[in-house]
């Protein structure tokens, strides 16, 4: 079979150890049982087995930490834990406001409506989630929903922050393994040598078809990869909406950049 897709995590891992100009072919290791449960009991949650069987194996692995970075246990937090540091800051900022102007904070910013609430009940504005993630700039953090871990949820979503606070998330994948793979294409971007990279859409596209991608296959939504097996060259697509957004190329020699920058 010339074409291989949607890898895996550990297929990915694996492929990505070949190269010698990156970090990426360390040994596997990862954290241990104490220090996840460690987590596990601090929250009264349970991690779902994929998480916490990749924790468990790669959980210190450089790809972790190359560009966006999956917490170490240790400093694995919730939502509520960001917002407890600086909650007091707020009230007292109401404390300064007449009735009205309080309304109105409230309505821009639901951080004036808990910080006026006991932590008891900050579930009743917004939900707690465990944050595993991050960006490397703190841009954004990435967790799971706190209910769908009591619930034990076996394969829940992972959802991001997104007006870079720790109130407002939306979804980012449908699991853990979704996730990890776009951790994954931003480390893997940061390779450099090894790596082409395609961002224009057209451009995308053209790419994609020359080399005989299932374009259906690609434009699914999240990051998508397809190994040639046949000249051990991987694709992996980065898909929004509608659009292919993002092409990198990996392991081609210099021969096929070269012909590659002349005809695109």
């Amino acid at each position: 079979m010339a074409k291989k897709y949607d890898l895996t995590t550990q297929e990915l891992l694996t492929y990505l150890h070949q190269f010698e100009d990156c970090e990426f072919n360390e040994p596997f290791t990862g954290f241990s049982e104490e220090e996840i449960s460690a987590v596990e009991q601090k929250y009264q949650i349970k991690f779902p087995a994929f998480y916490r069987n990749y924790m468990l194996r790669c959980g210190q692995h450089p790809i972790n930490n190359t560009q966006d970075c999956i917490c170490p246990p240790d400093e694995i937090l919730s939502n509520y834990d960001y917002l407890s540091d600086d909650i007091d800051e707020y009230a007292d900022e109401l404390a300064e406001l007449t009735e009205n102007e309080i309304k109105e904070a409230c309505k821009e910013n639901k951080i004036y409506q808990i910080c006026q609430l006991p932590q008891e009940q900050w579930h009743t504005i917004m939900p707690e989630y465990i944050l595993i993630a991050c960006e490397n700039q703190g841009v954004w953090n990435a967790g799971y929903l706190r209910s769908d871990l009591e619930k034990g949820i076996s394969n829940p979503p992972v959802y991001i922050s997104t007006q870079d606070d720790f109130i407002t998330f939306e979804k980012a994948a449908e699991n853990t393994e979704e996730f990890l793979k776009s951790i994954f294409f931003m480390a893997i971007w940061c390779m450099g040598d090894s790596v082409m990279s395609f961002e224009e859409k057209d451009e995308v596209t053209n790419v994609l078809q020359a080399h005989g991608i299932d374009l259906s296959l690609a434009e699914k939504q999240g990051i998508n990869l397809c190994l040639d097996t046949e000249t051990n060259i991987l694709y992996a697509c980065a898909v929004k909406g509608s659009n292919l957004v993002w092409l990198l190329i990996v392991g081609e020699d210099e021969e096929d950049d070269e012909d590659e920058d002349e005809e695109y």
